[in-house]
């Protein structure tokens, strides 16, 4: 299933304040779960695969071929089982229906989508039953800046937000070179600090993609629970090498 980002991204801020913006929402987001402590596994490094066809958002039905995406959209092949979400609008009907799935899952996944940044554009999670049932709130959430100047690199968009990372997971951490079907990126995984709706602290197992065109950039964040990130490594692998864009 492939489902294109739409909606028009963050406005202009600075370079330096842009990117640990970016990437601030980013944990802050990944830190709204049910996941319980521990530090996460490795995640698999994405690989190239072919450029999915567009579809609407959240559906297997494909878009309007006379509606073309705008230049900076992007799309995705979601795993099946994993349901994109409006970024904008009411979530209660969603909620309220997982709810009568697992009561944590849905508290958990709705207090993600209510602490959503302004730069997000994208939010999809595994919404497959037996996962839910199982309390594993995995998600992607991609936010995006539209105001970087022209002469920010990918290398120095993913230093400046490796290096804030490194503050939030207070560790050492690697950036590494990957391809996905929009061209090079790069990723990173580490541990971030989370308090669980109980009120408990734990932690999430974080794996970011950092990528750039000339004035644009994007991270996508993936989070799952650090006792089950290898359950989940496939899925996260095959989204991000399925992220294309049109220039």
């Amino acid at each position: 299933m492939t489902a294109p980002r739409l909606r028009p991204s963050a406005g202009s801020r600075g370079t330096a304040a842009l990117a640990v913006a970016l990437l601030a929402a980013a944990v802050a987001v990944a830190g709204c779960g049910t996941t319980s402590s521990g530090s996460p596994s490795p995640s698999a490094t994405p690989a190239p695969s072919t450029a999915p066809a567009s579809e609407t958002p959240g559906s297997g039905t494909p878009a309007p071929s006379l509606t073309p995406l705008p230049a900076g959209s992007f799309t995705f092949d979601l795993p099946s089982g994993w349901k994109a979400v409006p970024v904008d609008g009411d979530h209660e009907a969603l909620i309220a229906g997982l709810a009568s799935q697992n009561p944590t899952f849905a508290e958990s996944l709705g207090a993600r989508l209510a602490a959503l940044p302004e730069s997000a554009t994208y939010v999809a999670f595994n919404a497959t039953p037996s996962v839910v049932a199982k309390g594993d709130l995995v998600t992607l959430i991609v936010t995006e800046a539209d105001a970087l100047p022209l002469d920010v690199t990918l290398e120095t968009f993913a230093n400046t937000l490796k290096g804030q990372a490194e503050q939030i997971a207070e560790a050492d951490l690697e950036l590494r070179k990957i391809l996905v079907t929009a061209g090079q990126a790069y990723s990173l995984a580490y541990a971030a600090p989370l308090v669980r709706p109980d009120g408990q602290e734990g932690t999430v197992a974080v794996t970011q993609v950092f990528y750039v065109l000339p004035g644009r950039g994007y991270v996508l964040t993936f989070a799952a629970p650090p006792s089950a990130a290898n359950d989940y490594a496939q899925d996260i692998a095959d989204l991000a090498t399925s992220f294309t864009i049109r220039t």
